[in-house]
């Protein structure tokens, strides 16, 4: 499958056109938002298989198979896209495609690091294939490293498998690139798998968190080409003055959309370059807020233009991506990827159209989508989390010493190292290779300190994570996580009557120990559980699946719990090592 319109295609469309052959659906009666002229003016759209064979008051492309659909009084805007996208979160890619199409997303650049991680390189082409059809159509960014080092991570991100998956036709940059300091300082290796995607014209995606405005340039000729990590207007400024383009970002983790969008105060001509981002926000928060159109609605909210807050959803990232000849716009040609909303004040559609079918109607969806034949995708045993190790409490022993690199969170996902001696409320941890290699032991403070153990292999290298001021009640939870295939797992109490405890929440991730079964609005139930569960613990922070998930960042200040042991970020040094089991 080609999202470009071959040479059939474009000859059927130009007779729908010509009014010689009758079109498959026609929107009549309403207004059209033209993304190109910012006019808001009454006309029909026909659509012939899955674009749109033109736009205007014509008739003449009734005939007696042509589904008409009466959308007066309405407006019709191009269907939404997100320029950056994580769409395993918790849920499979299918299951947070039904819930945001009916939301009006049509279209998602997503990012493929759990699948490289877990499966290699072929099952990011499985999944690729096997969602080429879906009515929210999925392009991808690859991963060329991990974002917590290893000493095999070449290995696991070869040059030559992202060479062949840079061919694949929904394929269309590289990214997030999180290692900006190595692009900073012209590393070479990294700016060779740059390249690979440079020289076939496609985009770099950036994550510059921390990054000065002095050190953008060279960032820029590394070749990194959007950013979405900026959190003040200022930064965002930075960033586009370079060249870069900006991706303004609401999401769980990061809610920063209002302040960003002072930018446009300073530079008001940056609405043409702008995008709006959900970047990886949780199931729970999708739920509660919705997607793009919740994005387009805050923009608005924040004194952006009706026509502009929607070109930021649409035809800007459309041209950044150099898609704007397929989606984006409702033009001739275009995918008939429409959104009927009552008017522009309200981006959440009453009508989705996507690929030229009814996808949603009043939030509800109409059209099919696909799943990835998971059970084929990942089939090792470390994916399955089938090996036959099991955790004991002597795992979270830590050496002899009298001051230890504590790491304690100051939010959600940000770090401070506290060298000292162990204090009340601190907690044991410990990152597990899945395959039960080795383990990595650590110290951390400020997460809970009432968690007796917790596991998870919601991190972002997909190890194991355990936590807890039990080392009994740790194993059972890493025990528990490895029997159910993966997930998170809360376990209660070491006490004499049950010296490991008992489990008091879980929330299954059996899929590749990262996705759910259900659908996302049954998984925001689970995730809010696991919230209040560990609120009710001494969690202080808002979003606590992340605060677990970035543990093992090792590209976050300051201090991380990495597969090499905790590192310190800025210095780049070990602190205390993982060991062999």
């Amino acid at each position: 499958m080609t999202p470009m319109l071959a040479l059939d295609a474009r000859r059927r469309l130009g007779a729908v056109a010509r009014g010689e052959r009758a079109a498959d659906l026609l929107l009549r009666g309403g207004s059209v938002l033209n993304v190109f002229t910012g006019e808001i003016y009454a006309a029909n759209v026909a659509i012939a298989g899955e674009r749109i064979a033109c736009v205007g008051m014509r008739e003449d492309v009734v005939g007696p198979r042509t589904r008409v659909v009466d959308v007066t009084g309405r407006v019709l805007v191009p269907g939404y896209i997100d320029p950056h996208v994580h769409p395993a979160n918790l849920v499979t890619p299918s299951a947070f495609a039904r819930h945001v199409l009916p939301l009006g997303t049509t279209t998602v650049v997503a990012d493929t690091l759990q699948f490289w991680q877990t499966g290699g390189a072929r099952a990011v082409r499985a999944v690729a294939d096997a969602l080429a059809r879906s009515p929210l159509k999925f392009f991808w960014m690859l991963r060329v490293h991990g974002q917590s080092r290893t000493r095999d991570e070449m290995r696991r991100f070869p040059l030559r498998e992202l060479e062949r998956l840079l061919e694949h036709p929904w394929v269309l940059a590289l990214g997030e690139v999180t290692r900006w300091p190595d692009a900073h300082r012209g590393d070479r290796a990294l700016l060779e798998r740059l390249d690979l995607a440079l020289a076939r014209g496609l985009r770099v995606e950036g994550h510059t968190a921390g990054a000065s405005a002095e050190k953008l340039p060279a960032i820029a000729l590394a070749g990194l080409t959007s950013d979405h990590e900026p959190i003040t207007a200022k930064e965002v400024l930075e960033r586009a003055r370079q060249g870069i383009a900006v991706m303004l970002r609401e999401s769980s983790l990061r809610p920063d959309l209002s302040g960003l969008l002072d930018a446009l105060k300073e530079a008001p001509a940056l609405a043409s370059r702008l995008m709006l981002t959900a970047d990886g926000s949780m199931p729970a928060f999708i739920q509660r807020h919705g997607f793009v159109d919740n994005l387009i609605r805050l923009a608005m909210a924040g004194g952006v233009s009706p026509v502009d807050a929607y070109r930021m959803a649409t035809l800007n990232p459309a041209t950044y991506y150099g898609l704007d000849a397929h989606i984006g716009s409702i033009a001739p040609g275009r995918f008939a990827d429409v959104c009927v909303v009552p008017d522009l004040a309200e981006p959440r559609p009453a009508l989705v159209i996507a690929r030229g079918r009814v996808a949603g109607v009043e939030g509800r969806l109409t059209a099919r989508v696909p799943e990835p034949p998971w059970r084929r995708i990942f089939t090792s045993a470390t994916a399955r989390l089938s090996g036959r190790w099991r955790a004991t409490a002597d795992d979270f022993a830590l050496p002899r010493r009298a001051r230890y690199p504590v790491i304690r969170l100051v939010s959600a996902v940000i770090s401070r190292l506290e060298e000292r001696a162990l204090a009340p409320g601190d907690l044991h941890a410990a990152l597990f290779d899945r395959a039960g290699r080795w383990v990595a032991p650590g110290v951390v403070a400020g997460f809970a300190d009432r968690v007796d153990g917790l596991a998870a292999t919601t991190t972002t290298d997909f190890n194991i994570l355990a936590l807890g001021r039990s080392p009994a009640a740790m194993a059972r939870a890493v025990n528990h996580l490895k029997r159910r295939g993966g997930g998170i797992v809360l376990v209660d109490g070491a006490g004499e009557a049950d010296a490991a405890g008992r489990v008091a929440l879980e929330l299954p991730l059996p899929i590749g120990g990262l996705m759910a079964r259900g659908s996302l609005v049954e998984t925001a139930a689970l995730e809010d559980s696991l919230r209040a569960a560990l609120v009710a613990r001494g969690y202080a922070h808002h979003e606590p699946v992340f605060s677990m998930f970035f543990l093992a960042a090792d590209f976050l200040p300051v201090v991380r719990l990495s597969p090499v042991g905790v590192w310190d970020v800025k210095r780049g040094r070990i602190l205390l090592p993982a060991r062999s089991r």
